[in-house]
């Protein structure tokens, strides 16, 4: 009983019936209800909107479905992998374009980040130079000369007075004072020759003119507790031996002056040179080494700035060079003005 208002399966699209499903999307597109029935419509027959049209042209899916009534409100439509005339799109093209424009921007970009890496190493070069020609000159203006006497209290740490009564800890200040003084008295021989013809290393004019050539020196010393440090040998105090000289003139670069100090200090027998540490806030150049002195392993450092030498002496198994060399640091605060 079919007739031209009958709704049929068996006819095609055409001049009174149409397919069920074609209408029924029509349907639903001219009244919009495609929110309501896409997502329980997609859920039930495991559509999507990518899914390959039967009729790329007239944008239908494989159930005759329009692709639009599978897309939420307000969602553009993606671009299909299909042609407008269902084929699929060729990747030769995009990759030409894209390769144009990768070739078109490496070039300015890689030039661009060989700019920007070279004005950063130089800023940073110049930074640096900058610091240290800063700490340099600070570093002069804060060596002053010693404290003579030695002060009472050197970086937290008290001064022991009375005589040295220990046969291994005497042998030790003992040969300690000794190859100081030899150094030392090296040093401003040197510097009052070098006065007497203008020529000092590292001074000017004015420092070895004739106002400068009587040059004197005054030296000073003193012995340091540990609180709380026993000698694991002897079970006494550990203690640091300082001796100290200052110049009334310039004795020499101190780069110079200190690596002369230790090698007099380490004595003709060494094995181990002397290496730089950090010479601290008062400035000059510092050095440490390991030496043996009556007989005993010790820590030695030592510094020197243009008219001042010091080092400091303790025996290894009570101040490791490390620690020394941090003691150092702190006691300079006191034994040398600022």
């Amino acid at each position: 009983m079919a007739g031209p208002w009958t709704v049929s399966r068996d006819r095609p699209d055409g001049n009174g019936g149409s397919d069920l499903r074609a209408t029924l999307g029509r349907l639903v597109t001219r009244w919009g209800l495609a929110p309501f029935v896409q997502q329980a419509w997609a859920r039930s027959a495991g559509l999507t909107a990518a899914s390959a049209p039967a009729d790329a042209a007239a944008g239908l899916t494989a159930e005759g479905f329009p692709v639009a009534a599978l897309r939420p409100p307000g969602v553009a439509a993606e671009r299909s992998a299909y042609g407008t005339a269902g084929k699929p799109w060729s990747g030769a093209a995009y990759r030409q374009v894209t390769r144009r424009l990768s070739a078109r921007w490496a070039i300015p970009l890689l030039a661009l980040m060989t700019v920007a890496a070279v004005l950063m190493g130089l800023a940073t070069a110049y930074i640096a130079e900058r610091a240290i020609t800063t700490s340099q000159a600070t570093a002069r203006k804060l060596a002053g000369p010693l404290v003579i006497p030695a002060p009472r209290l050197a970086g937290g740490y008290p001064r022991r007075f009375g005589a040295i009564t220990d046969p291994a800890e005497l042998a030790i200040v003992s040969q300690f004072r000794q190859r100081f003084g030899v150094v030392s008295g090296g040093l401003v021989a040197d510097a009052r020759k070098a006065a007497g013809s203008g020529k000092a290393a590292g001074a000017t004019a004015s420092e070895n003119g004739p106002a400068a050539r009587a040059i004197t020196a005054d030296s000073t010393s003193g012995l340091y507790g540990e609180p709380g440090h026993l000698d694991p040998a002897t079970y006494h105090p550990s203690w640091v031996m300082y001796l100290g000289l200052d110049a009334s003139g310039v004795l020499g670069r101190p780069s110079a002056t200190i690596v002369r100090l230790m090698r007099g200090l380490l004595g003709p027998y060494a094995v181990v040179g002397p290496w730089r540490v950090a010479p601290g806030h008062r400035g000059g150049t510092a050095n440490c080494t390991v030496a043996w002195l009556g007989l005993t392993s010790v820590s030695v450092c030592g510094w020197a700035t243009g008219h001042t030498i010091g080092a400091l002496v303790s025996p290894v198994r009570d101040t490791s060079v490390g620690e020394l060399a941090k003691m150092m640091i702190k006691m300079r605060f006191d034994l040398q003005q600022g």
